[in-house]
């Protein structure tokens, strides 16, 4: 295949909710660009974009795909994303690297949630878009009231330049509104589209407001300009399983859409990771989007993003899961990268150490948790590895061990996607692991103030230990703490023992007194003690310390504390009421009210036992309209009824073990 100079290519993102057809939508282009010999289905598992095992499985796109066609000589990189919400950090992947989006709409379903939220997005990295109106063989169908809908929901600026010839069974051809010659039911559609279009030019509002004719040549100008510009939005129809309007969309994309612009006259490399992927017999494999000079195999190039150097090895066009090696490709172009050392998703390439101009995706932030852990001790080690892996493929997938609950907490994005984590884990490295919801990192507290002794004396013979201290503990203020203090006089504890009288009160304050969690502000006074000569030691000093912290903490009013989130959602008006009662039933107190584009957003302060499921349970309230985000805020104590079963757990338990 040849090199094509950057005015020559197009890069666009299918993008839509689940079940709009993008994936069809794929195949029926590629078929139409005699790239395959038939269209693929998606219940046979044999298209092209959605070819790993868990897509096939599922009968979902799960990953952002690539493919690539020649079409009236030029070079189209088709870019298809999920539709998911779980699966969101693919679509912005995409569209971080791709020049314009079609934005593929189910006639039967319209504009579902998802696609409100994928507009949104659109419009704020200010992405031109064409919309693809598809599955317009559907029955029972009013193109009239679907295009009406689709302007009142999305935009008023969307120009309609087809028209289905009828739909359900008998759709079988669009009337294109730009030729001259239209059937004569559709001239109505024909005015509306030379007056949406002539809206964006002064001198065209003026022709058209004085019932001249304005050529198609001026048009097609003025619309190309306006798709550029985010004034103009086209509408084409079509069916992608009945192979409906797919030419007229590749001739759409190829005269109207935008070729990668040349970020600096002076060629540098510049070059993007957008997507790391790890198969069995190809070791890594990176793709790539080349937005400023050249890509060749067998140049060094530097990681600007880990500082390292690079030597590029194979390059290959990608076709899906196949690829055909190439030796360059020009600025703007997509290809894989095979078997670099240390380059992955977000990594940028560039010739030198001067730094280039920098674009990043902005992944969502994962906010379903859940605890992992393996069936035996074995796989447990092995976990962690598998895990980094993945973290590679998904940069929405984060992992860390939390030493306060023992628990290795993986966070993503939804709860599908955590199922397909769990069944690559099993698939690829044979590991069964178990999801479950994560513990709380309570802290303990105390209310009051306490004092008491803590004793530490053994005789068996020999050399005894000996370790006698009297503490006194009181609160501090939220945050401040731990502090140690030192108030022994005339020598009744030596200086040398003071140390590990506070290093066994730090290790029992994280062992915890009331059910098992780390105690957080307070202040420790060691005020008094007994010493032997012979027999005391660091180490019975550092018990008598331990004995004496969990003694004196016991006395002195302890509580458990939880932590709190603040808590962003947004949701249309629609869903205020229902979100709001949802919070409070969380135990959430809401401190504010904004609007943000067109949702509500909603401000409250929520426990975080309380957001667990928080994601899939907005989903289901805000009908998958609604998106939230939290961050840590504080700790506040916490009810009882939340914290007996926890504490009567842990003191149950822990007397079953002194007992034995």
């Amino acid at each position: 295949m040849k090199n094509y100079n950057t005015q020559d290519l197009r890069n666009v993102c299918l993008v839509g909710s689940q079940g709009s057809g993008k994936t069809s939508l794929a195949e029926s282009i590629l078929f139409n660009a005699n790239i395959i010999n038939r269209i693929g289905k998606i219940e046979e598992g044999n298209t092209v974009c959605d070819y790993t095992d868990e897509e096939i499985k599922r009968k979902i796109s799960i990953n952002l795909s690539v493919s690539f066609l020649e079409h009236k000589e030029k070079k189209i990189n088709i870019l298809t994303a999920p539709g998911y919400a779980d699966f969101s950090g693919e679509l912005y992947a995409g569209l971080t690297i791709c020049e314009a989006a079609i934005l593929v709409i189910s006639a039967d379903t319209g504009v579902t949630p998802i696609v409100e939220d994928i507009w949104e997005y659109l419009e704020s990295k200010n992405i031109p878009t064409v919309i693809f109106l598809n599955k317009l063989d559907k029955e029972n169908l009013d193109f009239k009231v679907i295009l009406a809908f689709l302007k009142e929901k999305l935009s008023r600026n969307i120009v309609d330049l087809e028209v289905p010839d009828s739909t359900g069974n008998s759709f079988s051809a669009d009337i294109n509104l730009l030729d001259e010659k239209i059937p004569e039911e559709d001239i109505p559609f024909k005015n509306t589209m030379i007056e949406d279009i002539s809206s964006g030019d002064d001198s065209l509002t003026e022709e058209f407001l004085e019932g001249k004719e304005i050529s198609p040549e001026k048009l097609k100008a003025t619309l190309k300009k306006e798709i550029l510009e985010r004034k103009a939005f086209p509408l084409l129809c079509g069916s992608a399983t009945k192979n409906i309007g797919i030419k007229e969309l590749m001739d759409f994309i190829v005269e109207y859409l935008p070729s990668p612009q040349i970020n600096s006259k002076d060629s540098k490399l510049n070059a993007l990771v957008f997507k790391t992927l790890s198969e069995p017999g190809m070791g890594r494999i990176n793709m790539v989007k080349v937005f400023n000079g050249k890509l060749q195999a067998g140049k060094d190039v530097y990681n600007y993003t880990k500082k390292t150097n690079e030597r590029i090895g194979q390059i290959s066009l990608i076709q899906g899961k196949k690829r055909t090696d190439v030796t360059e490709v020009d600025t703007g172009d997509i290809v894989a990268l095979l078997k670099l050392k240390d380059v992955r998703t977000n990594d940028t390439l560039c010739e030198e150490k001067n730094s280039p101009e920098i674009r990043h995706i902005d992944f969502p932030e994962p906010l379903y948790d859940r605890s992992i852990t393996a069936k035996t001790k074995a796989e447990n080690e092995k976990l962690g590895n598998a895990l980094s892996i993945l973290m590679l493929e998904n940069p929405s997938i984060k992992h860390v061990f939390n030493p306060e609950t023992k628990e290795i907490v993986i966070s993503g994005t939804g709860s599908m996607q955590m199922e397909i984590i769990a069944s690559k884990i099993k698939s690829q490295y044979n590991i069964e692991v178990e999801l479950n919801t994560p513990r709380v990192p309570f802290k303990e507290t105390i209310h009051g103030k306490a004092e008491g002794q803590g004793k530490y004396k053994r005789q068996s013979g020999g050399r005894g230990q000996y370790g006698d201290c009297w503490l006194k503990v009181e609160p501090l203020e939220r945050g401040k703490g731990f502090e140690f203090v030192d108030k022994i006089v005339g020598g009744v504890i030596p200086k040398n023992y003071i140390p590990a009288i506070g290093k066994g009160v730090k290790e029992a304050m994280e062992q915890g007194v009331l059910a098992g969690y780390p105690v957080i502000d307070i202040r420790v006074t060691v005020f008094d003690g007994t010493f032997h000569e012979v027999d005391s030691s660091d180490m019975a000093f550092k018990i008598a310390g331990a004995i004496a912290l969990r003694k004196v903490v016991g006395e002195a009013k302890p509580v458990l504390l939880e932590p709190i989130m603040d808590v962003e959602v947004r949701v249309p008006s629609d869903y205020m009421g229902a979100i709001m009662g949802d919070l409070n039933s969380r135990r959430g107190r809401i401190i504010g009210m904004d609007k943000s584009g067109r949702k509500e957003v909603i401000k409250a302060k929520v426990p975080l036992a309380e957001m667990f499921q928080y994601s899939t349970d907005l989903r289901s309230l805000a009908k998958g309209s609604g998106r939230f985000n939290m961050k840590f805020s504080t700790y506040e104590e916490a009810p009882f009824e939340v914290t007996k079963p926890i504490i009567d757990h842990f003191q149950k338990s822990k007397t079953v073990e002194e007992e034995k």
